[in-house]
């Protein structure tokens, strides 16, 4: 079942604009978790521009960073597991590391597509 944050701006933050976004993943489960993280950049036509696999143990928690391109003024996170039991959050981050709270989803803010 993957998961989506939907659109989201990245104009005008404080202190910066997000340079990459960070990927949370916690495994609820007793097995081990993957899949895979996208980021699309959605300045006119959807194009994919970061990816990044994930395994993590059972019980145990793990994050991804992907790396938005220069001039990426709207973007969209899809996490796509291999099985349920997971929970997710997303966040943008500038070049320094600061989070950006207004591009923080968490887990019951994703949606579910097909």
């Amino acid at each position: 079942m993957p998961l989506t944050t939907g659109p989201i701006e990245n104009t005008g933050n404080q202190p910066a604009n997000a340079t990459n976004v960070r990927v949370k993943i916690l495994n609820r489960t007793g097995g081990v978790l993957s899949g895979v993280a996208r980021v699309f950049r959605l300045n006119g036509t959807r194009q994919l521009i970061s990816s990044a696999n994930f395994i993590v143990g059972a019980n145990a928690s793990a994050f991804v960073t992907l790396s938005l391109q220069i001039g990426a003024a709207q973007y969209e996170v899809e996490i796509v597991p291999n099985q349920t039991g997971g929970l997710y959050s997303s966040y943008g981050r500038t070049a320094s590391g600061v989070v950006i709270t207004a591009q923080r989803v968490l887990h019951s803010e994703l949606v579910q597509i097909l």
